[in-house]
């Protein structure tokens, strides 16, 4: 089975990290967006979609590709790095997906490091950017694996 890991990692490579973890763990195709409009997936069976979390949602071009993309029955899961670590910063690319016809197979996020000071001067997110450091972690990571095993395993993939 051909699959893709498709993602958007800038400010600390966090997402990146697990990105590289989902791609080896099932020997997908990497595939970073920075500088990348479009892409062809069609030989891909199961493709992931990631953005770390800036100023509270995922980067805009992963929207945009996913826009741009032909996904018509296509088998997805979405993932995600944030402060907080929380799967609800995933629910609207996943109601894209599956607007364009995608098939959702889950969803993943985990914690990464951030420095408050550098986005706020807030101080409840100095408190959350402390306990932020050092995500993704062994812990993290374990969850990621087990996050892209059970998808292969329920789905047959």
């Amino acid at each position: 089975m051909k699959s893709a890991i498709i993602y958007y990692s800038d400010y600390k490579n966090n997402t990146e990290k697990i990105a590289k973890l989902f791609a080896e763990k099932i020997g997908a195709d990497l595939i970073k967006i920075k500088n990348i409009n479009d892409i062809n997936i069609k030989n891909y069976k199961l493709i992931g979609f990631g953005s770390g979390v800036y100023r509270e949602s995922m980067s805009p071009k992963i929207f945009k590709l996913v826009d741009n993309l032909s996904l018509k029955d296509k088998n997805v899961f979405v993932f995600s790095t944030s402060g907080v670590g929380m799967k609800f910063y995933n629910n609207k690319l996943i109601k894209r997906l599956v607007l364009k016809g995608a098939i959702n197979k889950g969803s993943f996020a985990c914690k990464g490091s951030f420095i408050a000071e550098e986005f706020t001067n807030n101080k409840i997110f100095d408190f959350m950017g402390k306990l932020s450091q050092g995500h993704p972690n062994d812990q993290d990571f374990r969850k990621a694996e087990k996050f892209i095993t059970d998808i292969l395993k329920r789905n047959s993939l």
